[in-house]
């Protein structure tokens, strides 16, 4: 029923599928990895940079098909376990973002075509899986052996180099549709008053990111060292999870708790940085909160 090349289509598809699914990733590991918080999942979160790279390493075995019916069973696997935590992460936190493209998904796909992408890729790889002949002598050329250790070097270096130093986001401020804009035609109005005469720091963020809990002491620094004027964070999460906050961290700011669904009208990662300046939203950092020497270095001279 199955022609080995109509197998070998699927497979490909599906290797095309995890390749870019992991470039998106590797671009932005500590984004994925925060991903994986929002999804309630926070204590895998140190998976991240592993499962970006085997994402890589999956799909380039698929395109050259070096095994496909072995590695089909894996991408079978892979497909069910992500498929399932994007289940749990939309029906019981609220999240539609599947994030299965990292920073290359620019678009808003709703859930249900998620669900229904994912569910296709997983057919195709029972498919190829069940129905791919065996095959004997699984020798792998000198070439595609030489291709597979240098991607699997490359990925890893950029897997754990992008953990703490996003591509997408190091050192340059990001896209929203508050930047530029006059606080009172925000969501932020609704949290925040301003004065023309002073600067502000709103720091958005959740209770179970590490990339969050690594920005605090940056965010103390901006008001001791009085580069910002007025320092406020706005958190959403569960209130055990405020409790191992307040105890770790000691928190000597205002924190306004926020629902999850109210909390992303202002942004879509965490954690995000809103820089107030004469009643005007001047920068947005959608990343690690970098410190005030960093921000008036690579960030303030965007500001008009």
């Amino acid at each position: 029923m199955f022609d080995k090349k109509i197998l070998n289509v699927y497979a490909v598809i599906v290797g095309i599928f995890f390749l870019i699914s992991g470039i998106g990733k590797v671009i932005d590991t500590a984004g994925f990895s925060n991903l994986i918080s929002q999804y309630g999942l926070g204590y895998l979160n140190w998976l991240s940079p592993a499962i970006v790279i085997a994402e890589i390493m999956l799909g380039i075995l698929l395109l050259l098909l070096i095994n496909p019916k072995r590695d089909s069973f894996i991408s079978f696997g892979l497909l069910v376990v992500f498929t399932a935590a994007f289940a749990y992460a939309h029906f019981a936190k609220g999240v539609n973002d599947c994030g299965c493209f990292g920073t290359i998904n620019t678009s808003d796909l709703p859930p249900v075509l998620s669900f229904l992408r994912n569910f296709i890729l997983i057919i195709m790889s029972l498919i190829v899986w069940l129905k791919y002949p065996e095959e004997k002598g699984d020798k792998v050329l000198g070439w595609k052996l030489a291709l597979i250790i240098s991607i699997l070097a490359i990925s890893s270096f950029f897997a754990g180099f992008t953990l703490s130093n996003p591509l997408m986001s190091f050192s340059r401020p990001q896209k929203s549709s508050f930047l530029n804009q006059n606080v009172k035609n925000t969501e932020l109005s609704k949290y925040i008053k301003t004065s023309k005469d002073s600067t502000y720091l709103v720091f958005c963020f959740t209770y179970t990111c590490n990339h969050c809990w690594n920005s605090i002491e940056n965010l103390r620094q901006f008001r001791i060292t009085g580069t910002i004027d007025s320092v406020m964070a706005l958190a959403t999460g569960r209130q055990d999870a405020k409790l191992f906050f307040d105890e770790n961290f000691s928190p000597d700011f205002y924190i306004r708790d926020l629902p999850l669904d109210t909390i992303k009208k202002l942004t879509d990662a965490f954690p995000t940085a809103f820089f107030i300046e004469r009643d005007t939203v001047r920068v947005v950092i959608k990343s690690i909160l970098p410190s005030p020497v960093t921000y008036k270095k690579l960030y303030r001279r965007t500001k008009n």
